[in-house]
């Protein structure tokens, strides 16, 4: 699952369905398991995970 917290500057994420392809500029200040401050939404395209290139 790519959660934000997860992604790095530089990373690719792609869609298998329609091909898309995101390029991570800047990463994420959130923390994980922080109530207060944690993006809870995976990544997603075309209703599935985008998957780590």
């Amino acid at each position: 699952m790519a959660d934000c917290c997860d992604m790095k500057e530089g990373d690719i994420f792609y869609c298998d369905v329609c091909g898309l392809e995101l390029s991570v500029a800047k990463a994420c200040t959130c923390t994980p398991g922080s109530d207060s401050n944690t993006c809870t939404v995976p990544l997603q395209c075309c209703g599935q995970e985008m998957k780590k290139r």
